[in-house]
């Protein structure tokens, strides 16, 4: 298992085998660009960045990437919010949530309770799908898509009246733990000890980088990667 003064000593490690003329760094900023590393490896490998460019789920390597990130969470129903044409259910997304995996939704219709899936809308989109009664949002057939809109702290689901919400479960890669020197001897589960050796390296390459002098062309490349 791999413990902070293990990840601190891997990262001086790597920055020596780069360039053996810096100095080393004191553990705050040791720290620092290992949580950097953590952030960049977790977006890099979710979105599939250069060079593999392939991301989470496409392949059993990028699935073991990330796979400890992994977290469900079944809500609880909320009270029904009554509109004219639909009822909604107001939920708030999980504080260390950091990408949205899959949306499982069992909905309760004249029919009994049945598996299905939402169908994500904008703000400005969902009241087409409400008006337009052709739309899968519709319970018919026994078949139905509650409609999912996006809100400030989470989202809300829409029913037609004609079904309910009976549960909702959401899965989703949370944030990673950040790494600090409250416990220099405390273990970290969040990946496993090979890939804490990766990030390590994307630690050292991102310090040497950022100590050389071409720091403006280092940044702008950085902005151009960002999301």
């Amino acid at each position: 298992m791999t413990r902070t003064v293990d990840l601190i000593a891997a990262f001086e490690l790597e920055i020596n085998k780069l360039d053996n003329s810096l100095q080393k760094p004191v553990t705050d900023d040791s720290l620092f660009w290992i949580n950097q590393a953590i952030v960049k490896f977790v977006k890099d490998r979710f979105n599939g960045n250069p060079p593999k460019r392939t991301s989470y789920e496409q392949n059993e390597k990028r699935t073991r990437d990330l796979n400890r990130l992994y977290e469900e969470l079944t809500y609880d129903t909320p009270e029904a919010k009554t509109h004219p044409s639909y009822d909604s259910y107001e939920y708030v997304y999980p504080s260390d949530m950091m990408f949205v995996l899959n949306e499982d939704v069992v909905i309760d219709g004249p029919d009994g309770p049945m598996n299905t899936f939402v169908f994500e809308c904008t703000a400005d989109s969902f009241m087409h799908r409400v008006n337009n009664s052709l739309t899968d949002f519709h319970y018919k057939l026994k078949r139905a898509r509650p409609l999912r809109v996006r809100t400030n702290k989470g989202f809300r689901l829409l029913t037609d009246k004609n079904y309910t919400i009976y549960s909702y479960t959401l899965g989703y890669l949370r944030v990673p733990e950040e790494i600090t020197d409250q416990d220099p001897y405390k273990e970290h589960e969040d990946f496993e000890d090979y890939i804490w050796l990766e990030i390590t390296k994307i630690a050292a390459q991102m310090y040497v980088e950022n100590q050389s002098d071409p720091r403006y062309k280092t940044l702008t490349n950085e902005v151009l990667t960002q999301e």
